[in-house]
C-alpha cells in the first residue's frame, strides 16, 4: 500500500489486562473490651505520718490520736438502717487501723485456699481487697494477725477526723474520690486499695467511702420484744460501714448504718483491721 500524506496511523492500543480472581478476605476479629485495672496511685498525701508496718501481715497502719472527736449519738432506734446524723463530742482512746482495706494477698496468708476470681470476672487479682467474707471470717483475720476489727466509733473517727463532715474530704460527693456507684473511674467492681488517694482521710486512710462495705465490731442485738425477727437469721446484726462500689451517694456516707446478717457473705463485702494503743504488745 502506499502512504498517503496528512494521514497518520494510532500506535495500536495496549493489551488490556488479564482479569484477576477476587483476593479472600482476612477473617473478622471480634474482641471483648475490658476495662483494665488503673495502677495504684500513690501520691504524697497518701502517707500521714506518724504510721507503723504491722509485721504480722505487713500491712500498714495510720495513728488515730487520742482526743475529743464527733461520735455519732445514739441512734432513735438501734435497727434504722440509714444515715445518723445525731452527733456528739466523745473522748476516743489512741488506736491505729490499718490505713487500706485488707487485700486479696494479705488475706491467703491465712486463708491458702482462697479464690478472687469468682468475684472479679475471672481475673487473678491479689492487690484487690477480699471479699465475700462474713463477720466471724474477717474478725478471725483480725485475731490471727494480732489485731482486732475496729469499732463503729473508731471507723467514723478514722474516717472523719475532727470534722462533722460527711466524708473524709467534705459534705459533697466528688467524682474520683471513692469507688461508688456510677463513678467514671475506670472500675467495673472493686479497685486495689489506694486508687483513690484524694479521698484520703484526714488521718491518711484510705478508701474509707466506698470500694468494700467494711465489717466492724459494733454489733446490735435484736430484742424479740420490741423488733420482729422475722427472715432473720441468728438473734443479732452486724454493721458494715462506708458503702462499696455498688453504692449510691447517700449510702456512702461516713455515718450510714447498714445492719447485715454477720453470716453474710456478699462481693461488696471486706474489712481492714485496728489495734488499741495502751499495749506494748500492740504493734509489733
Amino acid at each position: 500500500a502506499q502512504h498517503q500524506p496528512g494521514k497518520t496511523v494510532p500506535p495500536p492500543a495496549p493489551p488490556k489486562p488479564a482479569p484477576q480472581s477476587p483476593q479472600p478476605k482476612a477473617p473478622v476479629q471480634y474482641s471483648r473490651p475490658t476495662v483494665k485495672r488503673a495502677p495504684v496511685l500513690i501520691t504524697p498525701r497518701t502517707f500521714h505520718l506518724p504510721s507503723v508496718i504491722h509485721h504480722k501481715d505487713q500491712s500498714v497502719m495510720v495513728r488515730v490520736p487520742a482526743g475529743s472527736y464527733w461520735i455519732p449519738s445514739q441512734p432513735v432506734s438501734p435497727f434504722v438502717v440509714g444515715e445518723n446524723t445525731r452527733m456528739e463530742r466523745k473522748h476516743m482512746n489512741e488506736f491505729f487501723i490499718d490505713r487500706a482495706e485488707i487485700t486479696v494477698a494479705q488475706y491467703r496468708q491465712f486463708q491458702p485456699e482462697y479464690d478472687e476470681t469468682r468475684y472479679t470476672g475471672g481475673e487473678a487479682c491479689p492487690q484487690c481487697p477480699v471479699m465475700a467474707v462474713n463477720w466471724f471470717e474477717a474478725q478471725r483475720y483480725c485475731q490471727w494477725a494480732g489485731k482486732r476489727l475496729p469499732t463503729e466509733n473508731e471507723w467514723e473517727t478514722a474516717a472523719r477526723g475532727d470534722s462533722g463532715h460527711r466524708f473524709p474530704w467534705g459534705d459533697q460527693p466528688l467524682a474520683g474520690y471513692g469507688n461508688i456507684l456510677g463513678d467514671r473511674d475506670g472500675f467495673v467492681d472493686a479497685a486495689p486499695p489506694g486508687s483513690f488517694p484524694r479521698g484520703a482521710s484526714p488521718f491518711g486512710a484510705l478508701d474509707m467511702i466506698g470500694n468494700v462495705w467494711e465489717w466492724v465490731s459494733t454489733q446490735v442485738v435484736l430484742s424479740p420484744l420490741t423488733e420482729s425477727t422475722e427472715g432473720l437469721t441468728g438473734d443479732s446484726r452486724h454493721l458494715v460501714k462506708g458503702g462499696s462500689w455498688r453504692s449510691p451517694d447517700h449510702m456512702a456516707t461516713i455515718s450510714y448504718r447498714n445492719l447485715v446478717d454477720p453470716q453474710m457473705k456478699n462481693p461488696t463485702f471486706g474489712f481492714r483491721c485496728a489495734k488499741s494503743a495502751n499495749l506494748e504488745t500492740d504493734i509489733q
